[in-house]
């Protein structure tokens, strides 16, 4: 509070407002001829006020006359004694004919006792006998401004300064009150001009810093108080290095330059910081001041990457009692979210959108986080519902007085590219897309929306969709980290792996701890270890009307396993590998065995992928090899085709090698996907036997999404085939012709995810047909259920247990089979 003149007990924002009003006191004897009471007077006005009051408390209340009654009141004015002037005032000059200078004593001194209304009536009191005093006029004002009439006074002062515009006394006390006004930039002007016209005064001089350090300027009004030693306090020299660091926090937020400069005010926040909680802590004083450094040191931590320490240095002040302020909680959940702790930060989050002293205009940003901390938290109903929910809030103009359609929100846009977003996230992409091409219809420029746009296309699958929308963004912002991320990712779909490290290395350069870059940096690193594949099987078979019958295929108790490693990449494109494998089952002529090694390379470059290979196979008597050679090519997003040739082709059915029958031949595939969830596939396969069968199979698969949640999809799934054989009385299972009609449903079913780690389970149930020329046509019944397993990008296994039923030459064989697979990098 901005006390009047000039025995203001807390010392600050003091105003010239006058030395002294006309009164009795100044020419003694007026008051009655006393030579002894005139010393007396004399003495208080050279600061011995006690004699003075002494003396007029021991007078009567019925003996003394007004004027010793305002002696009364300005010498105990005079010498601090607040309680006692109000006390004779309200006692004995309440209703007498006081001085003018007796009132302004005691319109000051309700002012200091916070009783506005009784100050401004006694003001208004001594003005009407002296309008024109503008002491009583600066004085009324002031008590304006405290009493919560800050606009009128902001008025009234303003009247005054344009009178005398070089009165520094004025010009303060104008500041004072448009800072009791909220408007401490405008303060500052009149403090500054103030401090012009009379800076050579230490009580103008420390006013001016103070509003410095009330406009968030703490580093000029440092350099001043450097200039001036002894201006200020110890407690408000050490605020302001407070508010200097503080303000380097805020700082530390911003873009830089550079990649390379982005740490150096947070850093040189923190040596502030440490400099001052080392320098204050021992000084009990200084408690309050050091737990505040110390919730804004959190924030120099945060924007220093250093999230670790931000956590635990949050946990120290919360074991001592300390409530953080809702800005520093906002850092603390940032750091827990970029610790991967979202379960922390989401009741983080949540407490910050609900603080009575949240700052609005940050809204949409913690509405944003709390939706990334309930997505990571597999939360993903509850974020989306945060999503749609902050789009709902925000208007797309905001309203501006003097323009009637007002300006275009941008936290309006950014709600609606969230909540576009969250069906990218929540299983539902075609809604996503629909309403982030809706958004870049109105706002083509805006890169965040491009960016998030050619996400939702990776996550349809049509990388080259999302490589076209890159490319347009690239011209408005070429140096954005998350446009080469997202470039990165695309080439990695495409199989640009030079392209992909060279943005890799590029960001990864610029901005190691961005959590984007990071994952991005993993997922090549992934790519680039070695690669060990590991598929077995097992099952029993029962054929014909007798249960311990061999299945006329797999044959009865079969088994399997096949092991292939890859080496790192070579040369980016290349890749060689080698493997082995080994198959037994019983037939009724026996038991078949076969071993096989292979060894191979591969190459995959973009829309392309070739592999070739050479073979031993160790059947019945001997050995023999064998090679093969398969291609695969993109034509666009939507179009796939490919085809291989083998010479003793590893689909040759193990009963046919146990009775030294081989298989040559190939196949040739086309494929269109129309997006993730809708694809068909048509594989043709001509092959050649050693006893001379010639087959010719097709097979037609096709898929087609019904449902998808963040946790649930739902697929029908539809596989139709044919063959036909040129020879009979094989003793492999060798149809003249037939054809296979099966439908199923494919569900899948995510039970724990937690970022690289998922845990899913499958069932799969179909119905359909086959049937076999000379033979009537049978039903088919599959039914199977599985499990699978994701952990930290290298380790992916599963297992699938199945039952089908049909038949074979009429007769009906049921097949438990178990499959288990396993990738594993390193």
């Amino acid at each position: 509070m901005l006390r009047n003149h000039p025995y203001s007990a807390s010392g600050r924002l003091r105003l010239l407002i006058g030395a002294a009003l006309c009164s009795q006191l100044l020419v003694p004897g007026l008051a009655f001829a006393d030579p002894a009471y005139d010393a007396l007077i004399i003495q208080a006005r050279n600061g011995h006020f006690t004699p003075a009051l002494t003396q007029l408390r021991q007078l009567s209340a019925e003996r003394q006359t007004p004027g010793q009654v305002s002696d009364h009141l300005v010498i105990a004015g005079w010498a601090g004694q607040d309680a006692e002037v109000l006390k004779v005032y309200e006692a004995q000059g309440k209703h007498r004919n006081l001085t003018t200078q007796a009132l302004a004593t005691v319109a000051r001194t309700y002012r200091n006792q916070k009783q506005w209304a009784q100050a401004e009536a006694v003001y208004r009191q001594a003005l009407l006998r002296e309008p024109n005093n503008i002491d009583l006029q600066l004085g009324q004002a002031l008590t304006q401004a405290d009493g919560g009439k800050a606009n009128e006074a902001v008025q009234r002062l303003r009247t005054l300064v344009a009178a005398q515009p070089n009165d520094p006394n004025r010009r303060m006390a104008l500041g004072y009150a448009l800072t009791r006004a909220g408007l401490n930039y405008d303060a500052l002007f009149e403090f500054d001009q103030a401090f012009i016209r009379a800076g050579d005064k230490p009580e103008v001089a420390r006013e001016y810093i103070v509003a410095l350090q009330k406009a968030r300027l703490p580093e000029p009004a440092l350099r001043l108080s450097a200039k001036r030693p002894g201006l200020v306090d110890a407690v408000t020299q050490r605020r302001l290095e407070g508010d200097l660091a503080a303000e380097r926090v805020r700082m530390a937020e911003f873009a830089t330059r550079s990649e390379k400069e982005r740490y150096v005010i947070a850093d040189r926040a923190l040596q502030d910081y440490d400099k001052l909680i080392s320098r204050w802590a021992p000084d009990a004083t200084a408690k309050d001041d050091v737990i505040r450094w110390r919730i804004d040191r959190l924030g120099a931590l945060k924007a220093r990457a250093r999230h670790a320490e931000v956590i635990r240095d949050y946990q120290t002040l919360t074991g001592e009692g300390v409530q953080l302020p809702t800005y520093a909680l906002r850092w603390v959940a940032g750091s827990y979210l970029e610790q991967r702790q979202p379960e922390k930060a989401e009741p983080l989050y949540r407490q910050v959108l609900t603080a009575p002293d949240t700052d609005a205009s940050y809204r949409v940003d913690d509405s944003t986080a709390l939706f990334y901390a309930l997505l990571e938290s597999d939360k993903v109903e509850e974020a989306r519902q945060v999503a749609n929910n902050l789009a709902k809030e925000q208007n797309p103009r905001v309203e501006l007085k003097g323009l009637p359609i007002g300006n275009p929100n941008d936290n309006w846009m950014d709600a609606q590219q969230l909540s576009a977003q969250a069906g990218t996230y929540g299983g539902d992409l075609p809604g996503s897309e629909a309403s982030l091409e809706a958004l870049v219809a109105k706002a083509p420029g805006n890169v965040g929306l491009r960016l998030a746009q050619a996400d939702m296309y990776r996550a349809r699958d049509w990388p080259r969709r999302a490589e076209g929308t890159l490319k347009e963004t690239e011209t408005q912002a070429p140096r954005d980290i998350g446009l080469e991320v997202s470039q990165a990712y695309t080439a990695m779909d495409l199989q640009e792996w030079r392209q992909m490290d060279a943005l890799t290395d590029d960001v990864l350069a610029r901005n190691p701890d961005n959590r984007q870059v990071q994952r991005l940096s993993r997922l090549r690193d992934v790519h680039d270890m070695a690669e060990l594949r590991v598929e077995a099987y097992t099952g029993k078979s029962y054929g014909g009307g007798n249960n311990n019958d061999a299945g006329a295929v797999s044959g009865s108790r079969d088994w399997g396993i096949e092991s292939v490693i890859y080496t790192p990449p070579i040369d980016e494109d290349w890749r060689l590998f080698a493997g082995a494998g080994y198959a037994t089952a019983d037939f009724e002529e026996g038991t078949g065995q076969h071993r096989w090694q292979r060894v191979g390379v591969e190459r995959r470059t973009r829309d392309m992928t070739i592999e070739a290979e050479v073979s031993n196979h160790s059947y019945g008597d001997g050995s023999k090899q064998g090679a093969s050679v398969s291609i695969a090519r993109d034509i666009n997003d939507h179009w796939q085709y490919g085809g291989s040739l083998g010479y003793l082709l590893s689909t040759t059915p193990l009963r046919a090698l146990n009775d030294g029958v081989t298989a040559n031949g190939g196949s040739g595939f086309i494929r269109w996907r129309a997006n993730e969830s809708r694809e068909w596939k048509l594989t043709l396969s001509p092959s050649h036997f050693s006893d001379g069968n010639d087959r010719f199979e097709a097979l037609l698969t096709g898929r087609e999404g019904l449902y998808s949640s963040p946790h649930v999809q739902v697929d029908l799934g539809l596989e139709v085939g044919a063959s036909r054989n040129s020879k009979e009385d094989t003793v492999y299972f060798n149809p003249k012709s037939d054809f296979t009609v099966l439908p199923m449903i494919n569900v899948n079913h995510v039970l724990y995810h937690r970022y690289e780690t998922q845990w899913s389970q499958q069932f799969q149930i179909g119905a359909g047909t086959y049937s076999q020329r000379d033979y009537s046509t049978g039903g088919i019944g599959l039914i199977g259920y599985g499990q699978r397993y994701r952990w930290n990008d290298v380790l992916e296994m599963g297992a699938n247990l199945s039952l089908i039923s049909r038949p074979y030459d009429g007769d009906r064989e049921r097949d438990l089979r178990l499959l288990v697979d396993l990738t594993y990098r390193f």
